[in-house]
């Protein structure tokens, strides 16, 4: 039996129902399909949500919204906490909620960060996951289509109704697993993580927008005036005109300015611009001229910017292979429980602890699940309570063994 194609939600009534009979849920899978290409912000072009009536996660209520017809404002602000919200590596999709509506989203249930956790792989799509715990297969042809044009396709409806309909059984099949883990209250936290990290990028202010500009922090104040400077331009130009910043100004060539800082067209020949910055060339010698009277204040940096001493970095090389061996024995991915950064931040702060209170260290690898995961070994291994050997059979070469 064929199951009958979704018809777009248009209405401001239907809307209304929507967002009632989620609310008495309690619970809400949700997808969006957007146009980004060629845009500074995506369009938005359809919002998926689904909802089990009778908290059964196998009967599935599916609508599929049409955001260029109507104001799902309604729905959208459940994601702020009135609900659980259950999606698929969501970040991206959070990222341009927060940006259109200046929503934080709260109670979010990522499939794709549970998969991790319940020890089903790093980044797994959601096809594959459903293959996985639920057994269907689901196509792909719809993935890369023009999803802002209408009348959308058949195959077009049944993609964007199949992206939600299976979220609220794939959650309960994932809790099970975490339950039996101890790691649902881990999930938990790390998707509030994934939330509040779309937020800030949501909401990002145009003058701190150079903190995240690759390299700015490690520039001279003087450099760091003029990609301060550079880099809220980059926005507020590229909202303008709705291209890209990249493709106005990358942050290769942004740096190059903020570095150069030239005074006229001259001083630009070696700095290698795209032709949509060469546009704009008198005001971006502007801004940098502008730059020169900036005094420090909102320029401060927060990172060391020089190499720590040679223990440091000996102690840095083997608390990466405690992480490599933390995330072989849990099964978690290593890059959920530190970078390469963290683990030179770790190393230079439990250096400077001359006191050796190194239990004292400020750093989320201390604190919460990661503490349990691999924290706590990093301290015994500091404290002389266990000891790092080689293992061959290992895949990171290396177990800690209790002294």
């Amino acid at each position: 039996m064929v199951e009958p194609l979704p018809a777009l939600v248009t209405e401001a009534d239907e809307v209304a129902a929507i967002t009632a009979a989620i609310t008495a849920a309690g619970t809400m899978a949700i997808d969006l399909e957007f146009v980004s290409q060629d845009r500074f912000r995506p369009d938005l072009a359809l919002v998926q949500v689904g909802w089990c009536p009778d908290g059964d996660p196998s009967q599935v209520e599916v609508r599929l919204l049409d955001p260029t017809a109507a104001d799902v404002g309604p729905v959208i602000a459940l994601c702020g906490g009135a609900v659980e919200v259950i999606a698929h590596a969501p970040r991206q999709d959070l990222q341009i909620l927060g940006t259109r509506y200046g929503l934080r989203a709260r109670r979010v249930f990522d499939t794709q960060t549970a998969a991790a956790f319940a020890n089903l792989g790093d980044q797994v799509g959601y096809a594959r996951l459903v293959e996985a715990l639920l057994g269907l297969r689901l196509g792909k042809e719809a993935q890369w289509t023009d999803w802002l044009r209408r009348p959308l396709a058949p195959d077009q409806l049944r993609y964007a109704d199949a992206d939600v309909r299976h979220l609220p059984a794939l959650a309960h099949a994932l809790r099970r697993s975490l339950a039996a883990l101890g790691r649902a209250a881990w999930v938990v936290d790390e998707c509030d993580a994934i939330a509040e990290v779309a937020h800030r990028a949501a909401t990002l202010a145009t003058e701190e927008a150079w903190r995240e500009v690759a390299g700015a922090r490690q520039l001279e104040l003087s450099g760091r005036a003029a990609a301060r400077r550079l880099a809220a331009w980059r926005i507020e130009t590229a909202a303008q005109i709705n291209q890209p910043v990249s493709w106005l100004l990358g942050d290769r060539a942004l740096i190059d300015l903020a570095r150069a800082r030239p005074r006229d067209e001259r001083g630009l020949k070696n700095i290698k611009l795209p032709e949509a910055a060469r546009r704009h060339v008198d005001a971006l010698l502007g801004v940098i001229a502008q730059a020169a009277d900036d005094g420090p204040e909102g320029l401060e940096v927060a990172v060391v910017t020089v190499a720590g001493g040679p223990r440091a970095q000996v102690w840095e090389e083997v608390i990466v292979a405690l992480v490599q061996a933390a995330s072989e024995d849990s099964g978690i991915p290593a890059r959920y429980l530190a970078t390469r950064g963290d683990a030179a931040d770790v190393a230079r702060a439990l250096d400077a602890r001359t006191d050796r209170a190194w239990d004292q260290v400020a750093h989320p690898l201390f604190t919460g699940w990661r503490r349990e995961v691999v924290g706590g070994a990093i301290l015994a291994w500091m404290s002389g309570q266990a000891m790092l050997a080689a293992d061959p059979s290992a895949t990171s070469g290396v177990r800690l063994r209790p002294q």
